[in-house]
């Protein structure tokens, strides 16, 4: 897949922008905080939290859509990468296994 003229995509998924609540559990953890989900491809997943996260962190994760047709999305995600920007984090993960 080419971006530009010098760039290809390196991804074997492509990722959709989404713009929807997300809800995580840290495994072994019961409480629930939320976020935002920015992207999402078969292996991967980007959300915006105001909660500090750990590279290698697993997380239970549920995004609803809000829309009647589809069920909410759950899977189990590894955190592999953390950004910070002010208050909020960027977390990137790979989905482990869809429930």
């Amino acid at each position: 897949m080419k971006i530009g003229p010098e760039h290809s995509e390196k991804r074997n998924f492509t990722r959709m922008a989404v713009n929807a609540e997300l809800t995580y559990s840290i495994t072994g953890d019961n409480q629930i905080y939320t976020a935002e989900c920015r992207d999402l491809s078969h292996t991967g997943i980007l959300f915006i939290t105001e909660q500090s996260l750990s590279n290698g962190q697993t997380l239970e994760i549920t995004i609803d859509v809000t829309y009647s047709k589809f069920e909410p999305m759950k899977a189990i995600v590894e955190v592999i990468r953390v950004e910070s920007s002010g208050n909020k984090f960027s977390v990137g993960c790979k989905i482990l296994e869809f429930k």
